[in-house]
């Protein structure tokens, strides 16, 4: 019995370990041996924790979920899995040492055949970065997570190997971080990795990082995606990556990627396609019999992506049912087209005569079309749609209903709470006629509207604190004029404070782009700032209202002392939170989980404000004696709490709910999103990845960008 990270030298652990890399002996292998002979083996690390354990082994099964059982054994490619052909290419990555550069003759070598990329990031031993290209459809990607199975196989079985990680690069264009930065927050939001684990284990060089997509980030951003990996790889030296680009986008590069090796995955050969098609047999017999002298046919199968579309979309068909003339171009799109077709049809399959599709066709097209044409990223989550998809027109629509809908409800808590002061100010009348009621409310919702509608025609760029303070300056003024001209007396000052308040609050944490909250924990540091903030802003608030109003003494301090225990809870509850940071979500990730995450929030502060609002106001006048207008100072700081908490999940919740309607008004989404997204990938048109959607090929994405 030998420890894990030990080698053996007698006995099984030399002899698998030589068997696993085809009897090729790694530099990585020889300095174990040295080390294990010498007795100078680095001290062993510090043995993990149960939670470090636990941490580790649910990011490795959500790898393992959704790379590995979610595209790699679901992919086009492992449909018949052919042996790719690779070619070294150190010319393509620029070496450590610039004095120790191969030769140009010798910086292209075709490797044996039946090699793996496993193979070649093996023998380059620890610190091992390595960079993949091929022409579209090569099977780029299939090869990465072939190398992420290996990688995974062996992270379970020893804790000592990092953790290989799968992300796409192309979520880096759109955030132009540093690459540290950008992987905690990926790390995150695809893996619910909390940021300060997330942290540790990037600086800690802890993972293997797989990084596909080079070629997917804007063209105008390519070059600072490569100098951001170099700076990278300068402060974390000893970790590990892997590169995926196309080849021809790599090549027009004015920089090149600073790893140590580069291998290039060349197009199929005409036997191996036949020899795939001979398997097939007689569902591919017309395809066979036509390759053998389409010239176009046989360049278009040469790609592992295409021979599988040609399989699925040309099995069974005979001669004159394909086409025979034409470009590459315009015999790639009927392919496509054929494709898609059939994966409609393949619905009906096992279903009786009388089934009827969830969808219809041509609207699926035009939805997986918008899709296609506004992903920013390759993996597309519903939570993250923006309204920069919008038009000009369409986007200030977006702007002013958002205005209109929050200004109504801060309107309504306005009409509210006006009802409520009404009733202090009228001891004799525990509840207010009507008419008085439906005055106030409508005075409310009146003086909401203007500020919201005037917050969304400014400008998207105007600071959002000006932005905030205008609107509630604005909003306590059209209270007061409204209220003056309907009265014909002094109106109350306290919905005018709060108006003021909350109101500037509210309109500025509205954010052009709509940003989901994260988890959030207590924070007692956070708590007694607030508590000790809010308690201030009390005492101001009831001295000013104790110098106005001219309240009895006694009744007075009473009322200023319930007044600031109110401040101080919707203080705490408001903002006692943080971000939480300690744990791993062990749950899988769910489709549009971000929204989901801030309603949740939003309900939770909303009733917490409720309840403890109208307990302390009920409990403050010491007669216990029920109060119809606490309901209402309750449903006041309910309402504002929830919206404005949280780093305001109410306002996103709010947003994305007005983008969501509006792109299905205009008919270039389904109302349950989700569910068609997971029609579509049973059609494999996209596969899932945790809470996001992926097209099965960049190549079909691109497809339907450019169908109308």
């Amino acid at each position: 019995m030998t420890d894990d990270n030990s080698v053996n030298i007698s006995g099984g652990n030399v002899e698998g370990f030589i068997q696993e890399n085809n009897g090729i002996v790694t530099q990585y292998f020889i300095s174990q041996v040295s080390e294990s002979i010498s007795g100078g083996a680095p001290s062993a690390e510090q043995p993990l924790t149960q939670i470090e354990f636990r941490q580790r082994t649910v990011l490795l099964s959500k790898v393992k979920e959704y790379w590995i059982k979610g595209v790699l054994e679901k992919s086009l490619h492992t449909q018949a899995m052919i042996k790719l052909g690779l070619e070294n290419r150190a010319d393509a990555v620029e070496p450590p040492f610039r004095g120790f550069q191969e030769l140009p003759e010798e910086s292209k070598q075709i490797l044996p055949t039946g090699t793996e990329a496993t193979q070649v990031f093996n023998q380059m031993g620890a610190g091992r970065t390595l960079l993949i290209l091929g022409e579209p459809g090569a099977g780029k990607t299939i090869t990465l997570l072939k190398l992420a199975q290996n990688l995974i196989e062996r992270a379970e079985a020893n804790v000592s190997c990092p953790i290989p990680v799968v992300f796409n690069l192309s979520s880096w264009g759109s955030k132009q971080q540093t690459v540290a930065d950008w992987l905690k927050q990926e790390l995150w939001s695809k893996y619910q990795v909390s940021k300060e684990v997330g942290k540790g284990w990037v600086n800690n060089q802890q993972l293997i990082l797989l990084l596909d997509g080079l070629d997917e980030v804007k063209a105008e951003h390519q070059k600072n995606c490569v100098q951001a990996i170099n700076q990278f790889m300068q402060e974390y030296g000893q970790t590990e990556i892997v590169i995926c680009s196309r080849i021809e986008e790599y090549k027009v590069l004015s920089n090149r990627l600073q790893l140590r090796g580069a291998i290039y995955i060349h197009s199929l050969t005409l036997d191996q396609v036949n020899q795939y098609l001979d398997a097939a047999r007689e569902q591919l017999e017309a395809v066979k019999t036509l390759l053998q002298e389409d010239i176009v046919l046989q360049d278009i199968a040469k790609s592992p992506l295409m021979l599988n579309v040609i399989t699925l979309a040309y099995g069974g068909k005979k001669v004159e049912e394909l086409p025979q003339t034409g470009s590459v171009k315009k015999r790639r799109e009927h392919l496509f087209n054929t494709y898609i077709e059939r994966m409609f049809l393949q619905e009906k399959i096992g279903k009786p005569r009388e089934y009827k599709f969830p969808y219809q066709n041509h609207q699926a097209k035009s939805w997986l079309t918008w899709l296609a044409q506004n992903m920013s990223q390759s993996v597309f989550q519903i939570e993250e749609i923006q309204p920069s998809c919008l038009s000009s027109k369409k986007e200030k629509i977006y702007r002013i209903t958002i205005g209109l809908i929050l200004g109504l409800l801060l309107g309504l808590v306005s009409g509210v709470y006006s009802v409520y002061f009404y009733t202090v100010n009228h001891q004799d009348k525990l509840i207010p006629e009507v008419n008085i009621s439906i005055k106030l409310i409508a005075i409310g919702v009146l003086s909401g509207l203007i500020p919201g509608l005037i917050t969304a025609l400014l400008s998207s760029s105007f600071n959002r604190l000006i932005k905030g303070l205008i609107s509630g300056i604005i909003f306590a003024i059209s209270i007061f004029l409204f209220s003056s001209f309907t009265y014909h007396q002094q109106i109350d000052i306290a919905p005018i404070f709060l108006s003021a308040i909350f109101g500037g609050t509210i309109f500025s944490s509205i954010d052009a782009n709509i940003k989901p909250v994260e988890n959030i924990e207590l924070d007692l540091n956070r708590l007694f700032k607030y508590a000790i903030f809010f308690g201030i802003l009390g005492i101001f608030y009831t001295l000013t209202i104790l110098y106005l109003e001219n309240f009895n003494p006694k009744n007075g301090y009473q009322y200023c002392i319930y007044e600031i225990i109110v401040f101080i809870i919707v203080g705490v509850i408001s903002g006692g939170f943080r971000i939480q940071k300690n744990r791993i979500d062990p749950k899988q990730a769910t489709p549009n989980q971000g929204i989901k995450r801030s309603l949740r929030y939003t309900v939770i502060t909303f009733w917490c404000l409720i309840f403890t609002t109208i307990f302390t106001t009920w409990g403050m006048d010491f007669s216990f004696h029920f109060n119809p207008a606490l309901i209402c100072i309750g449903l006041v700081v309910g309402l504002l709490g929830g919206l404005g908490a949280n780093e305001s999940s109410g306002v996103v919740c709010i947003q994305h709910l007005t983008l969501r309607l509006i792109l299905h008004r205009d008919n270039y989404i389904p109302w349950n999103y989700a569910r068609f997204l997971d029609y579509a990938s049973k059609r494999i048109f996209l596969q899932k990845v945790g809470g996001g959607y992926i097209f099965v090929h960049r190549e079909l994405m691109e497809h339907f960008a450019k169908m109308k």
